[in-house]
């Protein structure tokens, strides 16, 4: 593995907790959707609809339960990366690497908060990369 790889570990956890996350909405709220009954419908009321139920607790409990798990994950990689990124003496290439592989951000948006081209980031970015012991 890469240093480049080894550092973008969380970024393929992160998408997927965000995917999750999204999922969750979708299905809680697919779960409490309602639609009324047309004229030519006849509805039966009882107190509990249970395959309701089990969709909202499965909505809740369940993608809680894997989001918790692959944030876990995700922080435990996260403390891996830091711990490599203090290890670089240049505090440049340190910011540069915490806002790529910790708080995920694309190159456009570093090159505008570095106040540094895109070309110019791309090439800090190669020299921090060498400078990075993977733990």
């Amino acid at each position: 593995m890469t240093t480049k790889e080894w550092l973008m570990r969380g970024w393929e956890i992160n998408k997927e907790i965000n995917t999750l996350l999204e999922e969750k909405e979708r299905a809680f709220a697919f779960a409490c959707s309602v639609t009324a009954p047309t004229d030519h419908e006849r509805v039966t009321t009882t107190r509990r609809n249970t395959s309701e139920d089990k969709f909202v607790r499965y909505a809740n409990e369940d993608y809680e339960k894997e989001i918790d798990r692959r944030i876990d994950e995700l922080y435990q990689i996260k403390l891996e990366i830091l711990s490599a990124i203090g290890a670089v003496n240049d505090s440049t290439l340190r910011k540069l690497l915490v806002k790529r592989y910790l708080q995920f951000k694309t190159w456009e948006q570093i090159a505008v908060e570095m106040n540094y081209s895109y070309m110019h980031i791309t090439r800090l970015h190669g020299k921090a990369l060498q400078e990075v012991k993977m733990l």
